[in-house]
């Protein structure tokens, strides 16, 4: 009996639908601040210090974010849907109340990120290194950690 239960346990997580991510041509984010309730799509922020910008209930769709830095940025109630965050640092980035789905998260360097009462579905986070992350209340749902190093989170 165990032993079924066991095996039923590894099917269910390999069973995880994974985030497929095809983004299309991308725009760049010309040069200027994140607005709160911002509608940002199929934009590419490369290389950006967004430091301590405010964007709370923001939506990013089909976009990249590349190399930026986001240290104490605030992005409350925020949805980044079909979305790429790649190579970002940050300390202390306020995601609480966001939405994540169809969003691939890879080689990410951050620490005392907030995502508590989240939701995120079908999120891929590879590589990288976060610490202190807080998911309290947060709904995960097809959500795969895959070579990334979890430092003290908090689920």
């Amino acid at each position: 009996m165990a032993a079924a239960r066991s095996a039923k346990k590894t099917a269910a997580r390999a069973g995880a639908r994974r985030a497929e991510v095809r983004l299309p041509p991308l725009a760049p984010f010309g040069a200027g601040e994140l607005e709160p309730e911002g509608d940002y799509d199929g934009l590419e922020f490369r290389d950006l210090d967004l430091s301590r910008q405010q964007a709370p209930s923001s939506r990013f769709l089909d976009c990249g974010v590349y190399g930026c830095v986001l240290d104490d940025t605030r992005l409350t109630g925020a949805r980044f849907i079909d979305s790429v965050l790649s190579g970002i640092r940050g300390v202390g980035t306020d995601l609480a109340r966001a939405s994540l789905r169809d969003v691939e998260v890879r080689d990410v360097r951050m620490g005392g990120v907030q995502l508590h009462g989240s939701v995120l579905e079908r999120v891929l986070i590879r590589g990288g290194k976060i610490d202190y992350l807080n998911l309290r209340e947060a709904e995960l749902r097809d959500v795969v950690f895959e070579g990334c190093v979890l430092s003290e989170p908090d689920f």
